[in-house]
């Protein structure tokens, strides 16, 4: 049986519309009908430093830090030194990842955790919605 995960993969990036913080909300509403609240989102205009805040601000108002995470929670990337991307957690085969709408790629992707560095992004952590 295939992982929901595969319903996102490929889906056109498009900053304010269509980047990692909506993939976050959509994936909670879609697959796990969970509320969304509808200020889930990250101003693209901010510079790179605000964005960070925003970013911050966004884990903080609606998750709680955890050491073990769930499928579909949010997982906060390190993206150039900073904390500024975000992606939802899942397990595919037994493999932790991470299911993430990166704007260099263009797209939906998804990475194994082991991997992510690869894609010069470090976990900063897991956080389980609130």
């Amino acid at each position: 049986m295939a992982h929901w995960s595969e319903n996102y993969i490929g889906q056109p990036y498009q900053a304010g519309s269509a980047d990692c913080a909506r993939l976050l909300a959509q994936v909670r509403k879609e697959v796990f009908h969970l509320p969304v609240p509808d200020d889930i989102e990250v101003d693209r205009l901010q510079s790179r430093l605000g964005r960070v805040g925003q970013m911050i601000d966004l884990v903080s108002a609606y998750g709680e830090a955890t050491n073990h995470p769930s499928e579909g929670d949010a997982v906060l990337m390190f993206c150039a030194g900073r904390p500024s991307h975000i992606g939802v957690y899942c397990v595919i085969d037994g493999e932790p990842s991470i299911l993430h709408a990166m704007e260099n790629a263009g797209m939906v992707v998804l990475h194994k955790i082991r991997n992510l560095e690869q894609a010069f992004l470090k976990v900063e952590g897991y956080y389980t919605w609130k």
